[in-house]
């Protein structure tokens, strides 16, 4: 743009300079005089007691009707509030540029050497700022940008009388993405971006921030900047970022439409995780964009947000509200405007073409407060110094300069060291299953003590950041993740095989004492079913006493057992002969037997004598109940008790009694 620049003014050096006056009053003349300032002659207008200063506005063909009125409304407001008077005025002239043909370069040279313009409002793009501004530099006359967001602009070497009221600038959405992995501990991110000269720019913006601040950029992939999500899939550069970083910011040419492209193909490829943070700054490059997943009729895309949802956009405070419409409005009807003859998609462009102006005025009106000197009205470098650190109401908010927090309201024009505006931004979470972003974190300029920017080439502010929402992320304990995973992002860092290994071994541990516990508990219960004494349920078969009578001798009917209700007894078959008599005692867990029980089992079981009734066996552990069987005996003992003819207390009946206690 040099060759533009030298061109131009050559041609019109050439042609000479026509004075151009303000239009005389009969109660005050206009008077042209010649003067010096910093050794550039300026034309001064004098308007019998003061001066008159030309502004001049290069705006953009077809983007912000009716501008010229809101300069106007700032300038009505100004006479009202006193900044503007009889001892200094200004003049507004607009000219349209911003042209295919850099018809804005040419303008802001006519306009200083053919119009008199003395201060410049704009221009509006990008392209045609860097060239009028470098002019405006050697002309040593005071450029405003309202809407230029390079970050070239920061650099006020080049730049010497410039000053911006643009809170959308690249330099200073990176010092809010830096202030936000400062917050969260992130010291280690990926930047994502494409190819193009503008997105380079915006990166080289990021990348300058984080190396002066110590943030290291692990991973940086570059797509086409055509690309679409199914290229972008297809590329294999998700697998190399989800190898590399958790942290990733998304730095586009295109914001609204690279952005949703990526984040589709996020999705899609399954990176999207709750360990990942996708961090979108919303640069815009002039007018306000809607979200992605806004459609043309205003209604929401669910599919397109789905694909953002946990993701954090970095935006001014009111990127996602009105909160700019209401006060605006206010003041443009009252002024006897109507909105409807602007573009209101476009009203940050309104909103800082009202606050450069006023920019201007308070800084002129102060220097020549000062020095009382008219001439500093038109000294860029003057004004410059008295823009630094200014703060004053905006469009957006006239009656108040902070909020009820303590914090600077988003109507409040706050000017950082570099005669930059500190901006108020916040970071939005994209939650799922709602429509509206969520406000999480707030940010506010705070200026720092004993600093200098042009030693250190910063604007002498830093961010403070409040937080507004906590739990939200979708993880265990609600926190946003940590950069990197604790075991590294290829789970380097944990080694499981000796894990895995002990894990085996405690399973071939519990296995193998669990098995040897059931083969133990089968080789008793196999041992102690071939005890001798050990019979089952389904060997012996219960007799009732009907069955019991019919297997009684005719001949002895004096032992009866139906006559011997007192000493009845359970009467149970073994296998098909063996008469048997038990005693039945309820169970209600199983028995198990020590080494001894069992030996003095198998002892009772051998002790055969005829004076002695045989132990036969006990079943046990198949029901709810225990049996002891004894060989039924019915003789001898039996008849020697009950009969009736023989005396028991004879010496021999004693006996016999002793006898029958050892049998029962």
């Amino acid at each position: 743009m040099l060759w533009i620049f030298a061109l131009v003014t050559a041609l019109l050096a050439v042609n000479g300079q026509e004075n151009s006056t303000a239009k005389a009053t009969a109660e005050h003349p206009v008077v042209a005089k010649n003067v010096v300032v910093e050794g550039k002659s300026h034309e001064m207008t004098y308007n019998g007691t003061g001066v008159k200063v030309r502004v001049g506005h290069i705006g953009a063909i077809n983007v912000m009707p009716k501008a010229e009125l809101i300069l106007e409304i700032c300038r009505k407001e100004l006479w009202k509030e006193g900044i503007l008077s009889d001892e200094f005025d200004i003049e507004i002239i607009s000219q349209m540029g911003c042209g295919e043909s850099f018809e804005g370069v040419a303008v802001g040279a006519d306009m200083y050497h053919q119009q008199n313009i003395k201060a410049f409002v704009g221009p509006y793009c990008n392209t045609e700022m860097d060239a009028v501004s470098k002019m405006a530099a050697y002309w040593n006359v005071p450029i405003i940008g309202y809407m230029a967001s390079s970050n070239v602009f920061s650099d006020k070497t080049i730049y010497k009388t410039m000053a911006r009221v643009s809170i959308r600038t690249t330099n200073s959405l990176a010092m809010a993405v830096f202030s936000l992995l400062k917050h969260f501990n992130w010291q280690r991110v990926a930047i994502v971006t494409n190819t193009g000269p503008l997105a380079f720019e915006r990166t080289q913006a990021f990348e300058e921030v984080f190396h002066a601040n110590r943030i290291n950029v692990v991973k940086k992939i570059m797509f086409e900047e055509t690309a679409d999500a199914k290229s972008i899939t297809a590329s294999g550069y998700l697998d190399d970022l989800k190898n590399n970083a958790r942290i990733v910011i998304c730095i586009f040419s295109s914001t609204r439409d690279m952005s949703k492209e990526f984040m589709q193909a996020v999705s899609q490829a399954g990176v999207k995780q709750h360990d990942f943070v996708f961090l979108l700054p919303w640069l815009q490059a002039e007018a306000k964009d809607a979200s992605p997943w806004i459609g043309t009729d205003g209604q929401v895309l669910q599919n397109v947000r789905e694909y953002f949802t946990n993701t954090i956009i970095i935006d001014d405070v009111n990127g996602f509200d009105n909160t700019l419409m209401a006060p605006f409005k206010e003041r443009v009807e009252a002024n006897g405007m109507s909105v409807d003859d602007l573009n209101l998609q476009n009203i940050y462009g309104y909103v800082h073409l009202y606050d450069a102006l006023k920019l201007y005025s308070l800084a002129a009106r102060a220097a020549l407060n000062e020095s009382k000197d008219p001439n500093v009205t038109v000294d860029g470098r003057v004004l410059w110094n008295k823009m630094r650190r200014m703060q004053f109401a905006g469009l957006a908010n006239s009656n108040a300069t902070t909020t009820v927090s303590g914090n600077l309201s988003s109507g409040v024009v706050q000017m950082d060291d570099l005669a930059e505006r500190a901006a108020v931004y916040a970071a939005f979470y994209v939650a799922p299953n709602r429509d509206e972003v969520m406000k999480m974190v707030v940010m506010n300029p705070v200026p720092m003590s004993n600093c200098d920017g042009l030693v250190n080439r910063s604007g002498c502010f830093e961010l403070k950041l409040t937080d507004l929402l906590t739990g939200f992320w979708p993880s265990v304990d609600g926190k946003l993740p940590i950069e990197e995973p604790s075991c590294g992002f290829r789970n380097e860092r944990c080694d499981y095989t000796l894990i895995i290994i002990l894990a085996a071994l405690l399973l071939v541990v519990a296995i193998g004492v669990g098995a040897g516990f059931l083969i133990y508990r089968f080789m008793q219960n196999r041992a102690l079913n071939k005890m001798s004494w050990r019979i089952f349920r389904d060997d012996l078969r219960i007799v009732n006493e009907e069955e019991m009578k019919s297997m009684l001798s005719i001949g002895s009917s004096k032992t009866k057992l139906s006559n011997m209700s007192r000493f009845a007894k359970h009467h149970a078959v073994i296998g098909t002969n063996t008469h048997a008599s038990f005693h039945l005692y309820p169970q209600r867990r199983p028995i198990v037997f020590n080494r001894q029980d069992v030996q003095l089992l198998s002892y009772m079981k051998q002790m055969v004598h005829d004076n002695l009734n045989p132990f036969l066996g006990m079943a046990f552990n198949e029901k709810d109940e225990m049996l002891l069987l004894w060989k039924f005996c019915s003789r001898e003992l039996s008849r020697i008790l009950f009969t009736t003819r023989r005396s028991l207390w004879t010496p021999n009946s004693t006996l016999l009694l002793f006898a029958t206690s050892l049998w029962a």
